[in-house]
């Protein structure tokens, strides 16, 4: 069956209704017709077994069948701050590692950061992110859109994100590998920060300034990554140590 989404608003309504882009889909692009049945996310972790039962202009009806709770989110929630990169990068990197699993997304501004947020369009940027996120959770089997920040600064990623049960930060120069670092932690985390850097990496300021706020500080191989790259590297493996990628 075909997944859309539908607003969490609607759900608890006798006659739900769809809107907005997904309606098109549904009308235009697969031609769904009453009866058909499809699945509905509402963004909070269930999924809904639905029926078609009317159009109107921009709108498809439908009927609740069931309410179920699939299991495709991680046990992990992991938050990625990630230096600024060109934007086609950063729509790629949003798509694919919302597929991988990431909770929440920051962009940041560090040192070496050349791709700049533009103020005048940051709202319009992330509401495209938020778009191509959506997607990616439809096509994936997702049930929770990740969240998208507004950009902030290095410093403020590593000040404003305590309470993480494990932070991490990626830097090209160290020497210790990712698994070695974690080998003598507790392996029953929850919430996990990682800091991944621009196409020119972190400076050793920041890393220091990261140290001191209790960051992690791994490396992901003998080979220098290119900085998306490194960001889907990194977000594999540590679902693949503390997530469910087996």
């Amino acid at each position: 069956m075909k997944r859309f989404f539908i607003e969490r608003s609607q759900i608890i309504k006798t006659s739900p209704v769809i809107d907005g882009q997904d309606a098109h889909h549904i009308t235009k692009v697969f031609r769904l017709k009453p009866k058909d049945r499809i699945i509905l996310i509402d963004g909070s972790g269930m999924e809904y077994e639905a029926q078609i039962t009317g159009f109107s202009k921009n709108k498809v009806f439908v009927s609740i069948i069931r309410k179920y709770s699939p299991d495709t989110e991680p046990p992990v929630q992991i938050t990625v701050g990630q230096g600024y990169l060109k934007d086609k990068k950063m729509d790629m990197l949003i798509r694919h590692l919302t597929e991988i699993g990431i909770t929440q997304w920051i962009p940041l501004t560090s040192e070496y950061s050349v791709p700049k947020p533009d103020t005048k369009r940051i709202n319009s940027k992330i509401q495209r992110w938020e778009m191509i996120a959506k997607e990616a959770v439809k096509q994936c089997r997702r049930t929770r859109v990740p969240e998208i920040l507004s950009p902030v600064t290095f410093q403020e990623a590593v000040e404003e994100n305590s309470g993480a049960d494990l932070k991490i930060i990626f830097y090209e120069n160290e020497t210790v590998s990712l698994t070695e670092t974690l080998r003598s932690l507790n392996q029953d985390l929850l919430t996990i920060f990682v800091l991944l850097g621009p196409e020119g990496g972190f400076s050793n300021k920041e890393i220091e300034l990261a140290k001191s706020n209790g960051f992690i500080v791994a490396s992901l191989g003998p080979r220098i990554l290119r900085a998306e790259t490194a960001s889907l590297s990194a977000c594999t493996i540590i679902q693949h140590l503390f997530g469910d990628m087996c």
